[in-house]
């Protein structure tokens, strides 16, 4: 029944979301909250130190549970059988059980971001290297699935590319929101233990405290999270759907990797099945089904219920495992990918011209037609061409201009032929280099009014600084927008805090 989890698993992945993980985060948090009350000279010191040096088995938690039928419960009692009665005395001492399970959760979270990013960037390097490659190579673009313009395959696979740009900076979004624990209490208030603790605590683990918290995180902040993954796994079908598409028979102009000893089908020898392409369609769908679920876990009752637990305990670890093994099967399938340039030029010539109507009407229009008139006879060669009076479209179309002015018949032949496709480099250049706009909250002690600390310490780090806008918050333009800029370039110490605002 778990065929799934061997069959498309990650272990990277499953390691983050294994019970050893979740049990040695939950000690460490423990630990932690020990250490802040050792500071406020509650605990003795000694209690983090002995508490630290305990290793805990998932199936001892579990053999506890069986009587307690509480996993922190069984999990706390499982620690105090393993230190002194003083250290266990103070062993989750002032906490709930969703102090633990949802700073832990926030810290998998974050690390699973952390490897789906690294997965996106590497795919996004493959489709720029494919987009660079064909840059040149000119097919059919369909609409419909009928024959519309000429598009230059290097902008089918750029496409794909600054989709999975947009879908990873929506994972950077998703890290700050997630990057939140709480150390508060039964109903978020601190009534047993104070906020200095928490604030020590989270600070360890590199997370801000969830500014009004209930019992628990509030569940928006993980939706956030899954919303970002649906999309995600949105871009992956996209590509997957339109490689598919491009290996119908008819088409043939992409191919998916097959292995020498690779069969199709029990029955049929000659098959060459899209599976891979078709096994990233449906793990997508997988995905983007258990989002609804963690959307629904948003309304909980009052300070809390538990109906979210068994959600997130099945979903969160699904979506990220399904994800991860999703983006390396992709970055299988682009490595081997084959492209069948004879077939894409036979496929442009299959319209016999065709796909040059839109231009042809424009050009007639510049040339001083009336446009219905223009569009109509076009709409003739069109369809002359079609029922095989004409070879081509083209020769159709002038064949009917010269009727009405053989000058202008003349220049739009000059304007339609050879083929040419001018502004590709402004796509390529437009897509390479999308701005981003980053708002930053100073210290309140720091004076610079000019934001120059911030833009030198952009310019120090190679980053193609636009603009600093100053007021209440420095405006920051740049088109270089990789994850370095959120690493490194605010590490600046007059930096409090910062939001991300994409403008493409």
């Amino acid at each position: 029944m778990l065929g799934w989890i061997t069959r498309y698993k990650s272990d990277r992945m499953m390691k983050i979301w294994s019970e050893e993980e979740k049990f040695r985060i939950w000690k460490e948090i423990e630990v932690a909250v020990l250490e802040g009350w050792a500071k406020l000279g509650v605990v003795p010191p000694s209690a983090p130190a002995e508490l630290k040096k305990v290793d805990v088995k998932p199936e001892e938690v579990r053999q506890e549970e069986i009587k307690t039928r509480h996993e922190v419960t069984a999990f706390v009692r499982t620690l105090e059988k393993k230190v002194s009665p003083t250290t266990a005395r103070f062993i989750h001492f002032g906490l709930t059980s969703s102090d633990v399970i949802d700073t832990s959760l926030s810290i998998q979270i974050r690390n699973s971001i952390k490897l789906l990013t690294e997965g996106v960037e590497g795919i996004e390097k493959i489709l720029l290297e494919l987009a660079e490659k064909y840059k040149d190579v000119i097919g059919v673009g369909r609409t419909h699935g009928i024959h519309a313009e000429p598009i230059s395959l290097g902008v089918k696979f750029l496409s794909h590319f600054a989709e999975f740009r947009r879908a990873r900076r929506r994972l950077l979004i998703a890290e700050e929101e997630i990057s939140v624990g709480k150390i508060s209490g039964a109903v978020g208030i601190y009534s047993t233990v104070p906020p200095e603790v928490e604030e020590y605590v989270l600070r360890k683990f590199d997370l801000r405290p969830e500014a009004v918290a209930t019992q628990v995180i509030p569940r928006d902040r993980h939706a956030f999270f899954g919303m970002a993954c649906a999309l995600l796994a949105g871009a992956i079908e996209r590509l997957a759907l339109n490689l598919r598409l491009h290996q119908i028979t008819e088409i043939d102009e992409i191919r998916e990797p097959f292995e020498e000893e690779q069969t199709g089908s029990s029955v049929m020898p000659h098959k060459r099945n899209p599976i891979l392409s078709e096994n990233l369609t449906g793990i997508s769908r997988i995905i983007r089904s258990g989002v609804i679920a963690l959307l629904e876990n948003i309304p909980l009752f009052m300070e809390r219920d538990i109906s979210h637990s068994s959600v997130e305990r099945v979903i969160l670890p699904q979506i990220c495992i399904l994800l991860d093994f999703a983006l390396g099967r992709l970055k299988l399938l682009l490595e081997g990918i084959q492209i069948n340039e004879d077939k894409i030029k036979q496929n442009l010539q299959i319209s016999k011209n065709l796909t040059l109507s839109s231009r042809a009407l424009s050009e007639l229009v510049m040339l001083g037609f009336d446009r219905e008139k223009a569009y109509k006879l076009i709409q003739k060669a069109s369809f002359d061409t079609i029922e095989g009076k004409f070879d081509d479209f083209l020769s159709a179309l002038i064949h009917y201009i010269e009727k009405e002015d053989k000058k202008t018949a003349e220049k739009l032949k000059e304007k339609l032929t050879p083929l040419k496709l001018p502004y590709i480099s402004q796509i390529f250049s437009r897509a390479e280099n999308m701005p981003i706009e980053i708002k930053v909250k100073k210290r309140r002690d720091i004076f610079d009014p000019e934001g120059k600390a911030i833009k030198d310490r952009l310019n120090k780090l190679g980053y193609d600084v636009h603009d600093v806008k100053v007021g209440k918050v420095f405006e920051i333009w740049t088109k270089n927008h990789r994850k370095e800029i959120i690493e490194d370039v605010f590490v600046n110490p007059i930096v409090e805090t910062y939001e991300i605002e994409i403008k493409d």
